[in-house]
């Protein structure tokens, strides 16, 4: 073995730990998971975060004796470890169950900068030292490393993942909460492989009423009272202000300077107060959060809420329904509530099936967070110069990420010009009104940037939204 084996040990740690810091600092998930592949334990998240503040000081103590041993020149592999019934790793983990988490992730942070250092100074003959454990046998120090520090750390995030994801079981009450609200939208044939989710033909015209619906419906009538606030570039805006018609709710709608005209004049058809705020994101929900302060008001996240990624993962729900063999999904990508949703519903029910999301090249932040592992954000000077205005968010949500990081299988990104080359297509041959953001799974699918290889023969395309401003909409039709 060689330093490239302790610098890429040294990269998945410091990522383990920066996925580790995340979740520390959010409230803890409820619910029970598996502490090991296979295991027939049930842990809680405390448990799971006790155990991480207990095994790299154990494993870095078990890696040195068997280093050291190889360096007295000892002809025996050392018997090192413990098998999951050990005493000593039981108590440990119920000693620290209850503590703060944010106490336990200090705890582990320290370990890891000890091991860090160990695996630094570890000569290259070192790494090929042996062992022998209990339960698995001989096994090199390089090994050692891999599957007891590297591997619990990967396994743990992986665990506290798990617990905050959507369940099928919630997409499937969303879709009972939005029946008769939302259009199940049926599937059309594009050509003998290929299927569109128009889901541009929604009662706001985009995807949005799903998880809007969800959201406002799930609320208590007391929160319902106090009024919802949302921040929004225009389909989520008009999903949650005619939820909040439908539901008795008064909704204020932080929208940007330059949103179309066709949501802005949607969100006023449906009686909902607008607050205009600068031209990205992050000014609009910080005047957002000023009104949650201020008024009391209940917040309607666009993409980083529960309740959101389970209405959108309805249009998954129905695509695995009404295509139980499809082979491969294209969905575009903003901050991560619908691409979230469909992939956790496609990937239940019909698990071979890939999971494609599509970004503008102009805003492709999600593509490079699934490439780097951690969300990765673009300023809004960046994103805003996309035409495709539902898409232009500065990095994915934090919930949608883990859903992403779990169950899509790529991102691709797609130029304007393919954008405006699908949306002609969609109108021409379709007979479909669709936006830039709603036609960017179709531009990755005409351009090539999503090949449709041999066997993919039940291909579904999202169509998203489809309010586009008419006058923007006819110079694109012009060429």
């Amino acid at each position: 073995m060689t330093s490239q084996t302790a610098a890429i040990a040294l990269a998945r740690m410091g990522a383990a730990q920066r996925r580790l810091a995340e979740h520390a600092a959010r409230p803890l998930p409820v619910g029970l998971t598996d502490p090991d592949p296979g295991a027939s334990e049930r842990w809680e998240a405390g448990q799971v975060w006790a155990h991480l503040a207990e095994f790299p000081g154990y494993w870095h103590d078990q890696v040195r004796k068997v280093a050291a041993s190889q360096a007295s020149g000892s002809a025996e592999p050392l018997p090192f470890g413990r098998t999951k019934t050990d005493p000593g790793r039981i108590a440990g983990i119920e000693q620290e169950r209850r503590t703060d988490p944010t106490e336990l992730l200090r705890r582990v942070a320290a370990e890891i900068r000890d091991v860090s250092a160990t695996l630094t100074r570890l000569p290259d003959d070192a790494w090929d030292g042996r062992g022998v454990h209990p339960a698995r046998g001989g096994m090199t120090v390089s090994e050692i490393v891999d599957r007891f520090i590297l591997g619990h750390l990967e396994e743990h995030a992986d665990q506290l993942d798990g617990l905050e994801l959507v369940t099928l079981d919630e997409i499937r009450a969303a879709a009972e909460r939005i029946r008769g609200v939302a259009l199940r939208a049926p599937l059309l044939r594009w050509d003998d492989r290929t299927w569109l989710k128009p889901e541009s033909l929604q009662p706001v015209g985009a995807f949005k009423m799903r998880g809007a619906y969800n959201a406002v419906a799930s609320l208590t009538d007391e929160e319902r009272a106090r009024g919802v606030v949302t921040y929004s570039s225009g389909n989520h805006a008009q999903a949650v202000a005619r939820a909040a018609r439908l539901l008795g709710a008064h909704a204020v709608i932080v929208m940007p300077e330059d949103a179309p005209p066709v949501k802005v004049e949607g969100v006023r058809r449906d009686g909902a107060e607008i607050v205009v705020a600068g031209r990205t994101g992050e000014e609009r929900h910080a005047v957002a959060l000023e009104l949650v302060q201020r008024d009391g008001r209940v917040m309607i996240e666009p993409y980083d809420d529960r309740r959101i990624i389970a209405g959108q993962g309805t249009c998954g729900l129905e695509i695995a329904e009404d295509l139980p063999d499809v082979t491969s999904v294209l969905i575009p990508v903003s901050g991560g509530g619908l691409s979230a949703g469909i992939a956790t519903a496609i990937k239940a029910l019909a698990p071979n099936a890939r999971v494609i999301g599509v970004e503008p090249e102009l805003a492709a932040d999600a593509q490079e967070s699934l490439a780097k592992g951690e969300i990765v954000r673009w300023d809004g000077s960046l994103t805003t110069r996309t035409m495709a205005d539902g898409l232009r968010v500065e990095n994915l949500g934090w919930l949608p990420f883990l859903h992403l990081r779990r169950f899509m299988d790529e991102i691709v990104t797609v130029s304007e010009e393919q954008m405006a080359d699908a949306m002609r297509q969609l109108a021409t041959r379709a007979r479909l009104v669709v936006e830039a953001s709603g036609a960017a799974g179709m531009a990755a699918h005409l351009s090539g940037a999503a090949p449709q290889p041999a066997g993919d023969d039940q291909r579904v395309i999202v169509i998203s939204g489809g309010n586009v401003d008419p006058a923007a909409f006819a110079e694109i039709l012009r060429g």
